[in-house]
């Protein structure tokens, strides 16, 4: 997969990551937890989406985008 296609999937993705991390975060609010966290993340995204699998290093990495830019604008509080 070219990093285009990559692009385009991980995008179409976005919505669907960004809602499986507040879940989650809803699910085991805190900190301590992030391996576990994102553990079910990547279980829940790959039951769904065969990218998912695929994609899983750069999905990972934009979890953590996420994450950091929640916890630094207090939306996941600590």
């Amino acid at each position: 997969m070219n990093w285009l296609a990559k692009i385009t999937a991980v995008l179409s993705l976005l919505p669907a990551i960004i809602e499986a991390v507040k879940a989650v975060e809803n699910l085991v609010p805190g900190s301590g937890q992030g391996a576990s966290k994102l553990q079910a993340i990547r279980e829940i995204l790959e039951a769904v989406s065969d990218q998912a699998t695929t994609l899983w290093p750069e999905i990972q990495k934009v979890i953590a985008v996420i994450v950091a830019l929640a916890n630094k604008t207090g939306v996941f509080p600590k």
